[in-house]
């Protein structure tokens, strides 16, 4: 194959395949060394990051075959699992065990991560972990608003989409790999309460929760919300076959490339703001991350066209060569060094990978 220009109404810049495959490469060395070994987990991404960083990591090494990489992942399952959180009133310090800190979504990043690695190494000890993660996430259920999890306990605050939508997927995982009916259970109770709160608009964008009157939010639309009920809908489709959830998660998809991207079809936040703060760094990834996985349910040329736009746009655009990483805005400049950024655009990176 020889040059691939990225766009055409950007300044024309080309790049080889081989050029690509070199930065990833790159990239994910430099998320390595990120890494804090006494730890397990990348501080500097924050802890429900971490779980997405692990997750693209996860990613690249099934992918690209690398089992030398397989005692990294199992470093980061053997420290993270009893992770301190701080310190109690009496300075002792205060830990998180089993990833059961005060927030599902948080809980259910890293059950899903450890449901990737299963499939990657079955190791069975990573399967368990997700079951025990879930297990603990059924508390969060509640018949206020009709039903659904909250998104904080201790106390119990905030149904939102993305607890719901990861408890759906990880229900909808587990089920797939231990043929336990109660996951079934779960995922049908808790994919007809999403479809029927009102958290997926008539546009397909998801909302991001429910007010304290039970009505959703209006206009709080990001790419990670849009990513998970998609893949919720897309698992439902493979499930039970029934056209209408794969009819929901194209429509998703469909207005997420065509409401948040740029002119030139790179994906975006809505609010410019997001992109570079602490959570919204990771959201992009998120997407990418669950559209590949519809596309390799029912496979589109836009898909596909949207993901080389998107990794040319980020390795032309949003690359450091000092730093050996890539930033928060893909469509560049390059930001800043951050390891949730690189992570997240690495997610795009494997994903485009994977088509190849």
């Amino acid at each position: 194959m020889g040059l691939i220009s990225v766009l055409p109404a950007q300044a024309q810049v080309s790049v080889s395949p081989f050029e690509m495959k070199r930065i990833t490469d790159e990239c994910v060395q430099t998320q390595i060394q990120w890494r804090d070994t006494q730890t397990g987990v990348w501080e500097t991404a924050g802890w429900w990051n971490s779980a997405n960083v692990l997750t693209a990591f996860i990613e690249y090494t099934r992918l690209n075959d690398r089992r030398d990489l397989w005692p990294l992942i199992d470093e980061v399952f053997e420290k993270s699992r009893h992770y301190q959180v701080g310190k109690d009133d009496n300075g002792q310090p205060k830990y998180c065990d089993d990833y059961a800190n005060d927030y599902y979504d948080d809980r259910g990043w890293w059950a899903l991560a450890w449901v990737d690695a299963f499939v990657m190494t079955h190791e069975q000890k990573y399967l368990k972990m997700a079951e025990t993660i879930f297990k603990g996430m059924t508390n969060g259920w509640s018949a206020d608003f009709g039903g659904g999890i909250y998104w904080k306990c201790n106390p119990h605050q905030y149904k939102n989409a993305i607890a719901n939508n990861l408890f759906g997927l990880l229900a909808a995982r587990l089920l797939k790999h231990t043929g336990n009916q109660e996951y079934k259970d779960w995922l049908m109770k808790e994919v007809n309460w999403m479809l029927n709160s009102g958290m997926l608009n008539d546009q397909y964008m998801v909302e991001d929760g429910l007010q304290d009157d039970g009505k959703p939010n209006r206009n709080q639309y990001y790419t990670y919300n849009q990513g998970v009920l998609m893949a919720v809908l897309t698992e439902m489709y493979e499930l039970t076959g029934e056209q209408h959830y794969l009819t929901k998660a194209e429509g998703i998809a469909s207005a997420t490339l065509r409401n948040m991207t740029t002119q030139d079809g790179v994906l975006r936040e809505m609010r410019p703001s997001t992109e570079p703060s602490g959570d919204g760094v990771q959201f992009k990834g998120i997407f990418v991350r669950h559209l590949s996985y519809l596309n390799r349910v029912a496979p589109k040329a836009e898909y596909k066209e949207f993901f080389r736009k998107n990794a040319y746009s980020i390795v032309i655009h949003d690359y450091d060569p000092v730093s050996k990483s890539l930033g928060c805005f893909w469509y560049g400049p390059f930001h800043k060094v951050q390891s949730a950024a690189n992570a997240c655009a690495l997610d795009c990176l494997v994903a485009f990978q994977g088509l190849q």
